[in-house]
């Protein structure tokens, strides 16, 4: 993973993931292949990811189907023999090696590879984010306004200083957002557009 990206908080990259509308896959740990990685979580496993593994509650929900339709699936556990054997034939961004001192399976890993390292977000079920007032980075739409009136525009062949509508991004008006709710460890459910 990039350094700038490394440094980011959890914030930053939901901002960039929301504005840019594209996940970014990198090698996963001990695999050389990209993959967008997911956990599977049931509102439970989140309050347990959240208070014991201190995973910080920002980031996208989505669905199995949505995963199966970018190519992803779930990955699987295996002791190091097999993990082996999913290396020699190519597929070792499919498995995750356990052993008696393993720590990885609480996460109940998905994973999306891609080559191309870009992921196109559509239909999201969630918008996961740790702090009710949060909002995203505004972004330009394709709509425009004159800056004098804040009227709508065609441009600026109707108005020389038009400037494009800036909004929230697509996917934060258009998605339900979670809210993590540390006194009662679980999630405040708000239907799209309401934190607009």
């Amino acid at each position: 993973m990039p350094e700038h990206i490394r440094i980011m908080t959890p914030q930053q990259r939901l901002d960039a993931i929301l504005s840019e509308g594209v996940l970014r896959a990198f090698p996963p740990f001990g695999v050389d292949f990209p993959c967008a990685c997911f956990s599977e979580s049931t509102p439970e496993h989140l309050a347990f990811l959240v208070k014991n593994w201190k995973v910080k509650p920002w980031g996208i929900v989505t669905g199995r189907g949505s995963v199966f339709r970018l190519g992803g699936g779930a990955v699987a556990y295996v002791p190091d023999d097999q993990y082996e054997k999913f290396k020699r034939l190519g597929l070792g961004h499919w498995a995750v090696r356990v052993g008696a001192n393993s720590t990885w399976m609480h996460e109940r890993e998905w994973r999306i590879p891609r080559k191309s390292g870009a992921i196109r977000l559509e239909g999201l079920r969630a918008i996961l984010i740790g702090d009710a007032s949060w909002r995203p980075s505004l972004v330009e739409t394709e709509e425009w306004i004159n800056p004098e009136t804040g009227e709508p525009c065609q441009g600026p062949g109707e108005a020389p200083h038009a400037r494009p509508r800036e909004d929230y991004p697509a996917l934060w008006r258009e998605s339900a957002i979670w809210v993590w709710d540390d006194k009662s460890d679980t999630v405040i459910k708000y239907p799209p557009g309401a934190l607009c």
